[in-house]
């Protein structure tokens, strides 16, 4: 089976094409194939490099993926069980920081974690890891001790919706991901609850917020002042409540098709979304490069 690169729009999508429209080319369109045992040498680097993750960007998603596991085991426990789950995402943690310091996602990138850290041969220090691990843990007994208590507990199972699935809906005729915590319905419309454990910028907050409500709005086919979201920082425990107005909706609307636009002005064919390395220029920002995943493959290093 042929796997196409069919273009597509989400909010990771735009903010990478924000920040260096190189990186969108090596991360969209230059690692594509890359999983195949035959595929060139630097398309295969490439993908090995798409596939690395940030410490940070770790944490946050190994925290997301045990609250997935607390909510949906939770019906037939009635308990959240937050000392089998720590325990498991210690040794989950451990696991993975062994597996990537001795480098094994080079030879399986899409089964093993990669750690930009190890790859680049940052010098973190032990301290610096277990503060990680310490910030993973702090964060899921938050979410176990508050934020589930307080915002999941009291919802009926019968009435839960949506737990961390990426889905689609479409705007100006391209497909759009998103990918939602935790939405429920109830007798005053739906709610939409975003988990963070990091800090977030107000403007990309509100963006995501908004897709997740476009998506509400067309998935559920209910009034836009009947979506309630809610990002929710299960570091602090604080939460930010938001609603939809029709100015967001346009807003939104209009942002994801601008967005759509610009990417599309870069490609050489766009009935078969095909690109050329050349016309993706570098950013200028070197705080974006100094980070990048493809430092090892792009020729502003070289």
């Amino acid at each position: 089976m042929t796997l196409h690169n069919i273009f597509s729009w989400s909010k990771s999508r735009d903010e990478t094409f924000r920040e260096c429209p190189r990186q969108y080319f090596f991360h969209y369109y230059g690692s594509w194939g890359g999983w195949e045992n035959n595929a060139p040498d630097r398309v295969r680097e490439a993908y090995i490099l798409k596939k690395l993750k940030s410490r940070h960007i770790w944490v946050g998603e190994t925290v997301h993926h045990f609250i997935e596991k607390m909510i949906k085991q939770y019906p037939a426990s009635q308990d959240i069980k937050l000392e089998e789950f720590s325990h498991k995402m210690t040794e989950q943690m451990r696991n993975e920081f062994k597996a990537s310091r001795n480098g094994d996602y080079r030879k399986f990138p899409s089964k093993v974690l990669g750690l930009y850290e190890h790859e680049y041969g940052q010098n973190i220090s032990d301290e610096k890891w277990k503060e990680m691990h310490a910030l993973a843990l702090r964060c899921l007994t938050q979410f176990a001790n508050v934020l589930f208590p307080e915002l999941v507990q009291p919802v009926d199972p019968e009435y839960w919706q949506i737990i961390e699935h990426l889905l689609t809906f479409e705007v100006d005729q391209t497909p759009v991901y998103v990918k939602i915590d935790f939405c429920y319905k109830n007798s005053d419309g739906v709610s939409i609850l975003d988990w963070k454990t990091g800090k977030s910028e107000d403007v990309d907050s509100d963006i995501q917020l908004s897709c997740y409500g476009l998506f509400a709005h067309q998935h559920f086919n209910i009034p836009i002042d009947k979506i309630r979201m809610m990002e929710c920082n299960v570091n602090t425990g604080k939460n930010k409540e938001s609603s939809l107005i029709p100015a967001k909706i346009d807003f939104i609307k209009h942002y994801i098709k601008n967005s759509i636009g610009r990417m599309r002005q870069m490609l050489v064919d766009v009935s078969r979304n095909t690109t050329t390395e050349e016309d993706f220029p570098f950013t200028d920002n070197e705080r974006t490069c100094r980070f990048c995943n493809f430092q090892k493959i792009c020729p502003k290093f070289s």
